[in-house]
């Protein structure tokens, strides 16, 4: 093909890859020949101008300070920073392995033999309640219940005795006294929350209220013998003196509980 043939269109457009020198050599040589025989395009090939690559100019002395500074704040925040999440680790870790030395393995080494009752996540139900997880087991007279503790709480947990049949535990790990006419004991032993010498006493009975039979549940903390009624959980004389006379009248069934649990979690109690 002729130079000749070659257009000027074609050439114009090729004039910015021949100025910058990205072309391949025939197209080199194809332009020069055009342009030495064609006047026209030789002025638009003078008012072609390739840009310059600027070179970016050296930072200021006090940019070099301010660049310098940001990556030190910044590696000294990452430091900071790290140092605060390995204490935070340190910490999570040590209260999970103070809380499972002290209060959940305590209580998890009394379940042997026991039958896991809760909680049910297959049963719903509609009070807003934590669940909590229940141990049971039986014999021929007595329903022995372990409650565990709730993860990080370190002031639950604990074990009951009471009568066969007397207690329902509800998928939630929530006790139900079921219905009787009959007075339910109940005592208890809890873990970290009283110190190791008093036991919880809790019943159900009949009264007589304002001329009307009706069912009462209380609860009261004496000493291990069943003597002393921690008197700082009611200031009503009376109300104290009522108590005393309950623990006399069934202090046998009471020392039959008491006995049933040493025989259960001896190693627990005696401690």
């Amino acid at each position: 093909m002729k130079n000749s043939d070659i257009s000027c269109n074609v050439i114009v457009d090729l004039l910015p890859l021949y100025k910058e020198e990205i072309c391949s050599e025939e197209t080199k040589v194809l332009v020069e020949e055009h342009l030495a025989e064609c006047a026209d395009c030789r002025r638009i090939s003078e008012q072609v101008t390739v840009p310059e690559v600027g070179k970016k100019e050296a930072p200021t002395e006090n940019e070099t300070f301010k660049k310098v500074g940001k990556k030190l704040k910044k590696s000294r925040f990452t430091k900071v920073m790290s140092v605060l999440m390995c204490i935070c680790l340190v910490l999570f870790a040590g209260v999970n392995g103070a809380w499972y030395f002290l209060s959940y393995r305590p209580m998890k080494r009394l379940c042997g033999g026991m039958e896991r009752i809760a909680p049910n996540d297959e049963e719903k139900y509609d009070r807003d309640v934590r669940k909590v997880t229940v141990y049971s087991a039986e014999d021929d007279k007595y329903q022995y219940i372990v409650f565990m503790p709730r993860y990080l709480e370190f002031s639950t947990g604990g074990i009951t005795v009471s009568p066969k049949g007397a207690i329902t535990i509800d998928g939630n790990g929530m006790t139900h006294i079921n219905d009787t006419t009959d007075p339910i004991l109940r005592i208890a032993f809890y873990n970290d929350l009283f110190s190791d010498d008093t036991i919880f006493v809790g019943a159900q009975r009949e009264r007589i209220f304002e001329g009307q039979e009706s069912r009462e549940i209380f609860g009261f903390r004496t000493d291990t013998d069943f003597n002393f009624i921690m008197e700082s959980y009611y200031i009503d004389n009376e109300k104290i003196a009522e108590l005393r006379e309950f623990i006399n009248t069934h202090r046998d069934e009471l020392n039959d509980m008491k006995k049933a649990a040493q025989n259960k979690w001896g190693d627990y109690l005696n401690k």
